[in-house]
């Protein structure tokens, strides 16, 4: 028999402290190159055991919600996403960071990440049901569209020709084939290579193509990694920067209520999260906006919208996570196991049969949230003074956190192997002025595409025509070629008018 929660069960000392704590775990493992929120309740979920099942909650849900908002501080002061969601950050905030704006960057993105979340949290508490059901109308066919989707919207927006993008996303989709098949265990394309049986984990291929190679790049040539003399703060310089960041939200309140609930329905989806959230949102920021010319090159409405997207996320996860039992993503799969192990059974009546719990949890991630803003903006001051060090003494730091962190996912040797090989990857790839984002988002939502176009495939008796004959999955698959047609035709366009 599980114990019945209620909000009085965080309303205490040592519940809180224990939530102060989590949230500060949570972002110092979010910004650490390789050190996913992910890593970091799963680490947690065992010793969870002898807290009591309302501390248990507030550890983990305290580390899930400051682990997704870490990855963006080092996204923003060093271009090296902490988290996968934290790919579309890099691409506006170090930019900013590099114009002198890293500390009003890092001001905003606490912002804009705490204020999505309570937006995300209110959809959960007003539209859970609905919302869960609409969700299990998404089959294979649909999942592997999103699947590609989100690749095409990130190939799309991270090159300056498309088609460079594209190319980066389909690499990704063929290196997270390697390895055994995930439907009849056969090894493929290991070339005899042991270590490549066990496929290339993401953790050591992000932290290769965004840390090391950034590292390499500034080695290599430290005038681009130039940063304008950041001014000296004050208490009062910080204050300014968050009723200037609360202005920006208030100038594009349809943009950020859009991210928000962008954010929020992607999460319900299972088998999504926030690294799709993060992209379809930034896009979307991209085509309403006014001076597309600035996206890529530190643009607010898209650091905004990508940090908005991917925190309010974190609120939608937990909509088919508790009306259905089905995790959204990798984190809350371990969140749901961790509600298993202290005898909560989650399903269609999990709700009625736990009234309050839903209230306990809607308590819990507002304080979180609020927690986390706190302990962000404290944290801005130490980030100014970061900005101040050389470049000679920061990037050493980060070829070694990038070690430890490629090592720390699987601890296996092999990937500190496989996490240099893609940072020189990362490092070519700049040159050609290809991204390295749609590469990761191939490999992060690779196994997503490709068992479920196989499983589509088997359960519509080898026939392609689901894909393209169920409504849901005709609109996805007409919107994907939009994407990719689209910008052509602009280039076009461009040309015949100039």
């Amino acid at each position: 028999m599980n114990i019945q929660l209620d909000i009085a069960s965080i309303l205490n000392p040592e519940s809180l402290l224990l939530l102060v704590l989590a949230v500060l775990a949570g972002i110092i493992i979010g910004a650490l190159p390789g050190l996913t929120a992910t890593m970091g309740v799963s680490l947690l979920v065992s010793t969870t055991l002898g807290l009591g099942t309302a501390n248990a909650m507030v550890v983990m849900i305290g580390v899930f919600i400051g682990g997704i908002y870490g990855g963006s501080r080092s996204a923003i002061l060093l271009n090296v996403p902490g988290t996968p969601s934290s790919a579309a950050t890099a691409l506006e905030g170090f930019p900013l960071t590099r114009q002198g704006y890293g500390i009003k960057a890092g001001v905003m993105v606490t912002t804009a990440s705490c204020s999505g979340a309570v937006i995300g949290l209110v959809i959960l508490l007003l539209l859970a049901k609905p919302i869960s059901r609409a969700a299990m109308m998404i089959g294979y066919w649909e999942f592997f569209w999103l699947g590609m989707f989100g690749i095409v919207i990130c190939g799309s927006m991270t090159a300056e020709k498309p088609y460079k993008g594209l190319i980066s996303g389909m690499l990704g989709l063929f290196i997270s084939c390697i390895g055994l098949d995930g439907i009849y265990g056969t090894v493929r394309y290991t070339f005899g290579v042991s270590g490549l049986r066990a496929g290339i984990s993401l953790v050591p291929a992000m932290v290769g193509l965004f840390g090391l190679s950034e590292a390499i790049a500034a080695l290599a040539d430290p005038e681009l990694h130039t940063i304008e003399k950041v001014q000296k703060m004050t208490v009062k310089d910080l204050f300014g920067y968050i009723r200037e960041s609360f202005d920006m939200i208030r100038h594009n309140f349809r943009l950020f209520v859009m991210s928000s609930v962008i954010g929020t329905l992607i999460g319900a989806v299972p088998g999504t999260g926030e690294d799709i959230a993060s992209w379809v949102a930034y896009d979307t920021a991209r085509r309403q906006s006014k001076h597309k010319e600035k996206f890529g090159h530190g643009s607010w409405e898209g650091l905004l919208a990508s940090e908005t997207a991917n925190n309010a996320c974190t609120s939608g996860v937990f909509i088919p996570m508790l009306t259905l039992g089905v995790a959204g993503d990798a984190v809350s799969a371990i969140l749901l196991g961790g509600l298993q192990l202290h005898g909560y059974q989650t399903g269609p009546n999990f709700i009625k049969n736990n009234p309050k719990f839903i209230y306990f949890l809607a308590v819990l991630l507002l304080l979180g949230n609020l927690v986390m803003f706190v302990e962000g903006v404290a944290i801005t001051p130490i980030i100014g003074k970061i900005l101040e060090c050389r470049i000679g003494i920061i990037m050493p730091v980060v070829v070694v956190l990038s070690v430890i962190g490629g090592y720390a996912a699987n601890i296996r040797s092999f990937d500190i192997t496989a996490m240099v090989v893609f940072g020189f990857i990362g490092f070519l790839m700049k040159k050609l002025k290809m991204s390295p984002a749609p590469m990761a988002l191939g490999i992060i939502l690779g196994s997503l595409v490709e068992l479920n176009y196989r499983r589509g495939l088997m359960a519509g008796n080898f026939s392609p025509a689901k894909f393209f004959t169920r409504p849901v999955a005709a609109v996805l698959a007409l919107l994907l070629v939009f994407f990719i047609v689209w910008p052509i035709i602009r280039n076009r366009r461009e040309k015949k008018n100039s």
